[in-house]
């Protein structure tokens, strides 16, 4: 009895030191290990409908992993490097055009806007002038353009890191197209869980990438291009950063691209293009709402079956955390918690019920 105690108990340290090391290895990778994941669960319908005409599944997983590396890989290199050269200009473009004409004009040429605008001065206290007002826009300009040279850049540094994680991330959707299933039973034979609680947390897991990756990506995507191309009529430079910029921020729910194109119509109206500044206003925001009030919920209905309230919480949070993988990892981690509360309810109360 006591030797049986004491190889539990070896048994059980090796297994808990074997866990440790194997998530000691794997950490570095854990970005590409998950974005992996969830590629690989968006595409597998792609993956069924290959597999089903050509009756190879090698071959249809080499297919769906050649379409990522053309539709993503290719892309982001040309785009990061164009973002780059436009981070860098960004700061001297705007600081050339705004001159103190159109300060002038901005801050004193309306009836109503000066009064205003010394309120608001006047609660931090400033005193409204030409100079003090530039200083604050080239100031926000500087450092947002400063931010976004320094991110891009160091990616542009750390090639080999990239072409690293992008590799493993192939493999890891390769293998899990190929042997997805194998891989699951495994993973469900180290899990305590029932298999019917296992497949309702893979099937929340699908759900909530669908709607983040697939519908929200796709909204994303429409959003930023026709804002883009609003601001290529509206002649705005370093137009890839900013389109760019709005496909990243159209996955936050309810302010998404206003982010970019509230300030951007204010520095038209500043620099003299009252007429263009409000129809760029005008066209964007409805765009955001075409895209947000019935695409959205055309493409993706209820498939997310949590409140929008909620996952824009989520993905705020998940970006303030985990940076803008936190996009993605937010409505994740939001939507696994929901299913484990469900199964908590079906388990230990007469109250199976939880949206939220």
């Amino acid at each position: 009895m006591k030797d049986s105690k004491h190889s539990i108990i070896v048994f059980f340290v090796g297994y808990i030191v074997l866990f440790y090391l194997i998530g000691l290895m794997l950490w570095p990778f854990l970005s590409s290990i998950i974005f992996a994941g969830i590629l690989a669960g968006s595409f597998k319908p792609l993956h069924k409908s290959i597999n089903n005409k050509i009756k190879r599944p090698k071959w249809a997983a080499g297919i769906v992993c050649l379409i990522i590396v053309t539709a993503i890989f290719l892309p982001s290199i040309f785009i990061i490097v164009q973002l780059t050269d436009e981070a860098g200009n960004l700061y001297q473009s705007i600081k050339a055009q705004l001159t103190d004409d159109d300060m002038e004009k901005m801050l004193f040429g309306f009836k109503y806007f000066p009064e205003i605008m010394k309120e608001l001065f006047g609660t931090i206290n400033l005193d409204l002038n030409i100079s003090t007002f530039k200083g604050i826009v080239l100031d926000a300009s500087k450092e947002a353009s400063s931010t976004a040279f320094n991110i891009l850049n160091s990616w542009i540094t750390n090639i080999f890191s990239f072409f690293m994680h992008f590799i493993i991330m192939i493999i890891v959707i390769y293998t899990l197209l190929v042997d997805g299933e194998r891989i699951k039973k495994f993973i469900f034979a180290l899990s305590p869980l029932p298999d019917d609680e296992e497949e309702l947390v893979i099937e929340r897991f699908n759900q909530i990438n669908f709607v983040t990756l697939v519908g929200n990506g796709i909204g994303a995507l429409i959003q930023g291009l026709l804002a883009g191309i609003g601001f290529w009529i509206a002649g705005i430079e370093s137009l890839t950063l900013w389109t760019t910029l709005m496909i990243v921020l159209a996955f936050i729910p309810l302010v998404g691209i206003s982010i970019v194109y509230v300030p951007v119509s204010l520095y038209l109206l500043i620099t003299g293009n009252a007429i263009t500044a409000l129809v760029l206003f005008l066209y964007c925001s409805a765009v955001s709402l075409f895209v947000e009030n019935w695409f959205k919920s055309k493409f993706v209905g209820n498939r997310a079956e949590i409140s929008p309230t909620l996952i824009f919480l989520s993905i705020i949070g998940g970006l303030a955390v985990f940076g803008i993988p936190g996009i993605f990892y937010g409505p994740l981690i939001i939507s696994i918690f929901l299913t484990f509360v469900d199964l908590y309810h079906k388990r230990y109360t007469d109250n199976p019920s939880t949206e939220v």
